[in-house]
């Protein structure tokens, strides 16, 4: 679990310094609001094609294997990005690299959820979302002061190399395997078993919150960085402001796991959306950085509670396929990613950039209700 843990981790870390510099990156190339969604947006088109098919996979052959792919699509995600300099190659770049990004979540994920014992993957979950949280604090915050001093190029450069750590998974040990017993029985049931992930309401449930979770999370890799930068914000203040929400994840993390055992998961998803709301609704106000430090710490909050109590509501409700039900969660989570951008860079471009942060707000007003009817319809 320690080489899982720390692949993830780099991972999180080159993710985190590049992520919310497309962004900016599309925006210098002289693209509209709706190109710069497009650019974001694009990173989970071959991930959402092809969620449900690796999650299937995830429960048939070696994790290792999966890792080490996505290892190497994010090394080449990483070079390819030095050599983009029109949107058309960005986008098509930006593809490649959410292909990597499902292949390695997923496959650390199911690992995980290969335990029986609620207690562990409770644990394992929580330390798995830590150390994302952690890379994803310390990433942006090196990517805004190395673009603040040299240049894109740089950026990316020491994305590629931060990259090469993924490849530590061809020592990986004991990998999870699903018994014989268990690989017929997903062979003979994979069809029923699907069919029985999306007509259970409560599980529904749980997919909607984790779409409008990361929905409006999105909007730190997309408009946010495009919000402060019309503010004056330089680029090592907006760093600044994306680690702070990245810390905050990793203070929940540090005590996610003993929470989930204390406290409802429907109690926890309650709070976690409301500080989405709060905070899409208040940052087109603000313009002095240290008020947006504070809600950009509650926003990461709600975030850092949203992903692995998701995964663990999943799980709760999977059975022998549990990679399958992780791939329909990442499915829902690309499908987040590729719409939050293009939606808010659609809003954008017809009205400002302050309303699509309004417009984030009412879809999660009107998800929370939606959740709170199929919570609680008895079935």
């Amino acid at each position: 679990m320690y080489v899982i843990i720390f692949i993830l981790l780099m991972h999180s870390l080159r993710h985190g310094m590049v992520s919310p510099l497309i962004p900016l990156f599309a925006q210098k190339m002289g693209c509209s609001g709706a190109m710069i969604g497009a650019a974001v947006g694009s990173f989970s088109i071959l991930s959402l094609l092809m969620a449900l098919p690796i999650g299937n996979l995830s429960d048939r052959v070696n994790t290792r294997i999966l890792l080490l792919l996505g290892a190497f699509c994010n090394f080449i995600y990483s070079l390819l990005l030095l050599l983009s300099k029109s949107i058309w190659v960005l986008i098509s770049v930006q593809m490649l690299g959410g292909l990597g990004f499902l292949l390695l979540l997923v496959s650390s994920q199911t690992w995980i959820s290969k335990h029986s014992e609620k207690r562990i993957r409770e644990r394992g979950f929580g330390v798995l979302s830590l150390a994302a949280a952690i890379g994803q604090t310390i990433g942006p915050f090196i990517g805004g002061l190395v673009l603040s001093r040299t240049s894109f190029v740089m950026v990316f450069s020491l994305a590629a190399f931060f990259s090469l750590s993924g490849f530590s998974a061809a020592g990986l040990r004991n990998a999870s395997k699903v018994n014989e017993k268990n690989k017929g029985q997903i062979n003979k049931y994979i069809r029923k078993s699907l069919m029985q992930l999306i007509t259970d309401r409560k599980m529904c449930a749980v997919f909607i919150f984790t779409f409008i979770a990361v929905f409006a999370a999105e909007l730190r890799n997309s408009f946010v960085p495009v919000l402060l930068k019309t503010q004056e914000i330089n680029e090592f203040a907006i760093g600044i402001l994306i680690s702070i929400f990245a810390f905050s994840m990793v203070l929940i993390r540090l005590v996610i796991g003993r929470v989930m055992g204390m406290v409802s998961r429907w109690t926890l998803l309650g709070l976690a959306l409301s500080f989405f709301f709060i905070a899409t609704t208040t940052i087109p106000l603000i313009s002095k950085v240290w008020i947006l430090g504070i809600i950009m710490f509650l926003f990461g909050i709600g975030y850092g509670i949203s992903q692995p109590l998701s995964m663990v509501m999943i799980s709760d409700r999977a059975r022998v396929t549990s990679g399958l039900s992780m791939g329909v969660r990442f499915f829902v989570h690309n499908l987040a990613t590729l719409f939050s951008p293009l939606l808010t860079g659609l809003v954008v471009g017809i009205f400002n950039i302050g309303a699509a942060f309004y417009c984030v707000a009412a879809l999660l007003f009107a998800s929370a209700v939606l959740i709170w009817l199929l919570a609680n319809s008895g079935v």
